[in-house]
């Protein structure tokens, strides 16, 4: 089982950061008592010290995994967003990073003979868990050591790529060493972190290092702990944790609810697998943000909603948020409420896109120009002016319109990069210089589906196998505006669409589950949408390393030698040469536009609508809903 960390509509940020809370294996309630597996003592239950209540609707249905490490969707990571915190570094809402003084009291760079940078962390004493527990310095080499490690890999997730920059990553990732040597345990409340020199310089240096606590007991199990004899820490397991044991404790860890041990703003209280609804309540033991910011609204119901009923729900009080609404209708409708009274909202550019993604390792999408025809078989301009209803524009590249770097080169992006404009001509002329000249016979091709003679004397067909979510506005236009276009069926081309719930989507886009069906190879194309974070670094996006691959990165399974290259060199630019690293960005997007793994199809406004109860509400381009509800509160 093997799943790349967030992708797309999914969640999906370049790289995510290495806040995992865990606690000790309990069971928990909101009522009067909460049972501490480790000690077998019973603790008074903390009431939440928020007021009122917030119903946040959203039309990705919840699957209730809270680690983004495996294959949590978007309303998944939203949850998982709010339950967490105590990163070594945060940004504020203009996207700026810095050391986070609520966790670190100081933090100390030294250079090493080698070219390489040792930060070593002093954090705050009296950091605590929602359940009470102390956090120490081995809570944040625990996160090092767990998410980077093969032993979590062989359970089904991805590794994350903070960690791909520390000295000794490699080794430790891969299991030839069971020691980290870039992370050490110095103290209780001191670590240090060393970079690699060949990933130095790096652009987002507070980024790279941005790591917060976990229990290793909440994943692992009882006895589970961090040790270091002075050449790296390591994981320190008793006997008693066998694969098994472990194998369950992580299934059991990764869907905790009332259990679920975490040090961000909120905690969960709450799941209803049926109606797909999340509740949270304050965490009373969080010390704040990084400038000491407590959430006021002590309640918070994340929910289904369908796009079709959502303004009703909405008008009606069953809703009272609805966050990053992005078709046309939706905003158009969401408009006209406010004009009645009673609701606000507020707009801002997406830092994403909506997306074609393509597997670019079998079938027909795994050749080029298949990829550039089907481009050409989709009028962009018309399906984002649709979509969006003016709302958003197209997009040529991997990236967003409320992206600083597409401020700084929109000139150059918008003139150096193919729009793929519309034209059955030009796609018929990539397929037949690609080879597709055959009909199903081997004879010269002339109507119908046409066909490519591999390496091996077989023909292939051109046929897409589409896959989609139901219930998705871009499916239904993606089929009359592509699949059901005839000039697709003009130059020779089938797309088969096949409609499944998301999380199945998920199953067979990461190919990665206990059913071996997902892990073959499916389906050539997918339709999502995906969001970046304050850091643009794809390094391991479009890795071509054979064993990363294999643990779930690059997606889209392409392997081009110089695609590559560009992804790593674009953080690798030393962090005051931003010319530097602007001329990277564009050089990678230039060559990412003439591969094209993925097709965007949007770039859009974002539009939150909301009842005027909920006050102080200001979600930007880099601040999303789990930023933005700190400083948030409801009137009732």
């Amino acid at each position: 089982m093997k799943k790349r960390l967030l992708a797309a509509t999914l969640a999906a940020s370049m790289v995510v950061s290495l806040a995992a809370c865990g606690g000790n294996n309990g069971t928990s309630t909101d009522s009067t008592t909460a049972n501490d597996s480790a000690n077998g003592e019973t603790k008074p239950a903390v009431e939440s010290t928020g007021e009122g209540q917030l119903i946040i609707g959203n039309t990705t249905e919840l699957q209730g995994d809270w680690s983004p490490y495996w294959s949590n969707g978007g309303s998944d990571y939203a949850v998982w967003k709010l339950i967490q915190g105590y990163s070594t570094s945060d940004m504020n809402s203009e996207g700026e990073s810095f050391w986070d003084e609520t966790v670190v009291k100081n933090v100390e760079e030294t250079a090493g003979d080698d070219g390489s940078k040792t930060f070593t962390f002093t954090i705050n004493e009296g950091l605590k868990y929602n359940n009470g527990e102390e956090i120490t310095a081995k809570d944040y080499v625990a996160s090092a050591l767990l998410f980077d490690s093969k032993l979590l890999v062989d359970n089904g997730a991805s590794t994350t790529t903070y960690g791909y920059y520390w000295l000794g990553w490699s080794d430790y990732n891969t299991g030839a060493s069971d020691k980290f040597t870039g992370v050490r345990l110095l103290g209780d409340y001191e670590f240090s972190i060393t970079v690699d020199p060949q990933y130095l310089p790096y652009y987002y240096e507070k980024e790279m290092l941005s790591v917060g606590p976990t229990d290793l007991e909440f994943w692992l199990g009882e006895g589970a702990d961090v040790a270091d004899d002075g050449d790296g820490a390591y994981m320190k397991l008793p006997e008693s944790l066998d694969d098994a044991t472990i194998a369950a404790n992580i299934e059991k860890a990764r869907y905790a609810v009332e259990d679920q041990v975490s040090c961000g703003p909120y905690k969960l209280a709450s799941y209803d697998e049926s109606s797909k609804t999340a509740t949270l309540v304050v965490n009373p033991e969080y010390a704040g943000n990084y400038e000491g910011q407590k959430p006021s609204i002590g309640t918070l119901i994340y929910k289904k909603v369908e796009e079709a009923t959502e303004f009703d729900e909405l008008k009606t009080g069953s809703v009272d948020l609805l966050s990053e609404l992005s078709t046309g209708d939706e905003i158009n409708a969401g408009l006209d409420l406010v004009e009645q009274g009673g609701f606000a909202y507020n707009a801002y550019d997406r830092n994403g896109y909506g997306q074609l993604v393509f597997a670019c390792d079998f079938g027909p999408t795994q050749f080029v120009k298949v990829r550039q025809a089907i481009a050409k078989l989709l009028d962009r301009n018309e399906f984002c002016k649709t979509f969006t209803s003016g709302y958003g524009s197209v997009v040529n590249g991997m990236y967003g319109t409320g992206m600083w770097q597409y401020q700084e080169l929109k000139d150059e992006l918008d003139s150096d990069l193919d729009t793929y404009s519309y034209s059955l001509d030009e796609a018929i002329k990539l397929l037949e210089d690609d080879g597709w000249v055959y009909d199903e016979n081997g004879n010269a091709y002339t109507e119908g589906i046409r066909y490519k003679k591999l390496d091996d004397g077989t023909l292939m067909p051109l046929v897409i196998e589409w896959l989609s979510s139901e219930a998705n506005s871009v499916s239904e236009l993606l089929v009359t505006q592509l699949q059901n276009n005839p000039d697709v069926a003009k130059a020779g081309m089938k797309i088969n669409q096949t409609v499944v719930t998301f999380s199945e989507l998920l199953n067979y886009y990461y190919r990665s589950s206990d059913d071996a069906k997902y892990t073959e190879p499916t389906y050539n194309m997918f339709n999502m949408a995906t969001g970046f974070t304050s850091v643009f670094d794809p390094s391991t996006n479009f890795t071509t390393d054979e064993d990363m691959i294999a643990q779930g990165y690059n997606n889209n399974y392409i392997r081009d030698e110089e695609l590559d290259k560009l992804a790593k060199a674009i953080a690798l630019t030393d962090p005051s040469d931003k010319e530097g690293y602007l001329a990277n960005f564009l050089a990678f997007q230039k060559k990412w536009n003439e591969l094209l793994p993925n097709l965007p199809l949007y770039s859009n406004e974002y539009h939150d609508f909301f009842n005027e109860k909920l006050q102080n509400y200001n979600a930007n381009s880099m601040w999303d809903l789990s930023y933005a509800i700190l400083y948030a509160n409801v009137t009732e």
